[in-house]
């Protein structure tokens, strides 16, 4: 794609130097208010026209382009600020949900639904396997 490009950029060149070669006649340029005329080629003319309406053109749709640059700006702005306040909810439902797993499952030395205040196990409590296996219950 690359020597494509550069195919067409080179074709380009040479016709723009072609044309400026061809269109050689001198064409005078001055105003009623400056004192000295200069002539230059019409092909060199017409060039420095074309790139001073692509100047032109090119500065008025930058500008034309302001407010749509700005509305992105502020939607990037707004964005960043929605992502922090998701990010901190989010921290904050980890939070909870933590508290809430600590709750739920008693550690080692609290009391939870199968073992009693005192600590000991509840005389209720389901036979162990090895019990079982060997006869006992």
């Amino acid at each position: 794609m690359r020597v494509f490009f550069w195919i067409v950029v080179v074709f380009f060149v040479v016709l723009t130097i072609d044309f400026v070669m061809t269109n050689g006649q001198p064409v005078q340029f001055g105003s009623w208010f400056l004192p000295w005329k200069f002539g230059i080629p019409s092909g060199l003319a017409v060039l420095l026209a074309m790139a001073l309406g692509v100047l032109i053109g090119g500065l008025l749709a930058w500008t034309a382009g302001g407010r749509a640059r700005r509305r992105a700006r502020q939607a990037e702005r707004k964005v960043g600020a929605l992502e922090r306040e998701m990010n901190a909810l989010l921290q904050r439902v980890e939070g909870v949900e933590r508290d809430a797993i600590a709750v739920a499952l008693p550690g080692p030395d609290k009391p939870g639904p199968d073992k009693p205040a005192g600590g000991t196990p509840s005389t209720t409590s389901p036979p162990s396997e090895n019990a079982s296996a060997t006869g006992r219950a």
